[in-house]
């Protein structure tokens, strides 16, 4: 039988073996950062703009320009409702929600490969109003947006852009 002496000294002897030698941490390899992707929302209508609301953007005429060049993009008024630059983590799903602070517009998205520096594939979800309504599998290559026409809003369409944001340099 241990007596209370030998236990207080077994138990200093383990103490000290735990604090002398700390757990190292362990990192988590599926929340890896392989690179950022870059979302804006627009919000596209023939009819009056100020139905986007109080805190959209006008669009540079440049962008403006170039979505008019596609014909399913084509409308009179644009506006930005948001834009986000998120990290592609290695295998989690991500979430953006460029409608700050509300809810209303999120699109998740989660990588199907391992991005190269040219091209990535993604699973893409469009959620409105906590309710799935778009899902489709992109291939996003350089920084070349992809548009996505979405659904109806507010008298207009919205028009999802996704590219893969340039890496920031170091010191920036």
């Amino acid at each position: 039988m241990i007596n209370r002496r030998k236990w207080i000294t077994l138990g200093l002897a383990v103490a000290g073996a735990v604090f002398a030698n700390p757990a190292k941490a362990q990192s988590d390899p599926g929340k890896t950062a392989m690179g950022q992707v870059d979302f804006t929302v627009y919000y596209a209508t023939n009819g009056d703009p100020k139905a986007a609301g109080a805190k959209s953007t006008l669009l540079s005429e440049e962008m403006a320009t170039k979505l008019r060049g596609e014909e399913r993009l084509r409308f009179t008024n644009y506006r930005i409702l948001g834009h986000e630059v998120q990290p592609l983590l290695r295998s989690y799903e991500n979430w953006a929600q460029p409608l700050r602070p509300s809810d209303e517009v999120l699109v998740r998205f989660e990588a199907r490969s391992k991005p190269t520096k040219d091209a990535t594939k993604l699973d893409l979800e469009l959620w409105l109003s906590r309710k799935k309504i778009l899902k489709t599998d992109v291939l996003l290559q350089g920084n070349r947006p992809l548009f996505i026409l979405g659904p109806e809003w507010r008298g207009g369409r919205l028009i999802i852009g996704v590219a893969l944001a340039p890496k920031e340099k170091p010191g920036s």
